[in-house]
């Protein structure tokens, strides 16, 4: 009866259920059906083949799922209750892949409502395109933003960081990584406010940290934070660079749709139209395992050669990596953290030649899953993406992205094709 679906729906709330699939073994009446959507759960539902193909029709398994998919639609006058569907064995290709997307993406969603993001020091000189409102990062995504520490919190931190953890970081160091034209006591400063950072967030449930370098790390201590993010990003803390606070819970969901693989905050510094690539590049933030058989060697930033000044000549460490071989997916939570972007691609090595720093030349290019001429793409980004901050992880997780948004509501940046013109939508 409705009464006893009612009692059914209260029970699965008051145990916070995340997640309802039901099964239709045969008609089940849609009154029921429609107390049942009522609940906080996500919704899946579910069919079966018939036994048999002729004769009088045994279950109406399928036929009760389009009912009940049309409730869905139908009953919520204004906000449609959100479902999947299934069909066949629970090993089958429509039912185990479908499953295992919603389960991975369902998680994430949950990872994410009250997950906490460190902004460690201001926003980058010049990065105000990146200004986002705190507010709509936590209403869209569930997603906390704290600013309790500042640049010279981990410096002073970094001074109270045991000699013996120090010391094992460093020997860590020394196995993985070759060093050229930097100096010891950057990547000592450096490995110490990892360490720093590291221990706040533990103290402080963080779950990524958007650090920023510049403008008072360069100076206070000729250094950048480069390294830094990359021991981060090793150790699956998502760290985004330069204070972007958007890039780096970007980087956290990725990290969580991936299956914790570790991620990268990216620019776009290049473009080849005659091959259909572009360059995935920067300073020097990636994560060891991102690297080709070269591996990684801890070197000075690109900005030490152009400075002016005496005591930024040494600037330093950052991670230079050419990346390996390997799928790839950019994407990125943008507008008000009500919008998102991503594509695909593949980095390769062919000898193209590239700039230092974290970097690689990624082909075939597919936005949306649709293969992209690299011109529409850049066009598309320029007019319609705002952001030059690329989070970045070494795996095609699109179709978990699809569904991420979808039970979110998160809405598609459109696709601008090339035009030497300009046009409105």
């Amino acid at each position: 009866t409705v009464g006893e679906a009612r009692i059914i729906r209260d029970d699965l709330d008051q145990k916070e259920l995340d997640f309802l699939l039901l099964f239709h073994p045969a008609y089940i009446i849609g009154d029921l059906v429609y107390e049942i959507m009522k609940s906080r759960a996500a919704i899946g539902l579910w069919a079966i083949e018939e036994p048999r193909d002729e004769g009088p029709m045994p279950l109406a398994s399928f036929v009760n799922l389009c009912q009940s998919t049309g409730i869905a639609h139908q009953m919520f006058k204004g906000n449609p209750k959100k479902f999947k569907w299934f069909f066949g064995p629970i090993d089958g290709p429509l039912f185990k892949p479908r499953f295992e997307i919603t389960i991975k993406v369902l998680l994430t969603i949950k990872n994410l409502k009250n997950a906490r993001v460190a902004q460690i020091g201001k926003l980058a000189d010049g990065h105000i395109n990146h200004t986002i409102d705190n507010r709509d990062v936590f209403s869209h995504l569930g997603v906390d933003v704290s600013r309790d520490f500042e640049i010279e919190d981990i410096i002073r931190l970094s001074g109270d960081v045991p000699e013996r953890e120090v010391k094992e970081e460093l020997a860590r160091l020394q196995e993985e990584t070759k060093r050229e034209h930097v100096g010891d006591d950057k990547i000592l400063d450096a490995v110490k406010m990892f360490l720093a950072v590291k221990k706040i967030c533990t103290e402080n449930d963080y779950d990524a940290v958007a650090f920023s370098c510049w403008p008072k790390l360069m100076p206070l201590k000729g250094m950048c934070g480069c390294l830094i993010e990359s021991m981060l990003n090793n150790m699956g803390i998502p760290a985004g660079c330069e204070a972007d606070v958007l890039g780096t819970v970007s980087m956290l969901i990725l990290h969580l749709l991936s299956g914790r693989q570790s991620t990268v905050l990216m620019d776009l510094p290049k473009f080849d139209v005659e091959d259909d690539t572009l360059m995935l590049w920067h300073c020097g933030t990636s994560p060891f395992d991102m690297a080709n058989k070269n591996g990684v060697l801890l070197e000075k930033h690109y900005f030490a050669d152009y400075t002016d000044d005496p005591g930024l000549k040494a600037c330093g460490p950052i991670t230079d990596v050419l990346f390996k071989d390997s799928s790839v997916t950019v994407f990125r939570i943008t507008g008000e953290a009500d919008q998102f972007y991503y594509f695909t691609g593949r980095t390769f090595d062919s000898g193209k030649k590239t700039f230092s720093g974290s970097r690689g030349w990624t082909k075939d290019l597919r936005l949306y899953d649709e293969p992209i001429k690299v011109l529409d793409l850049m066009n598309t980004i320029l007019m319609r993406m705002y952001t030059h901050h690329y989070p970045m992880v070494m795996k095609n997780v699109g179709p978990y992205i699809e569904e991420f948004a979808y039970w979110l509501d998160l809405k598609r940046v459109k696709k601008a094709e090339y035009k030497d013109y300009l046009y409105g939508e």
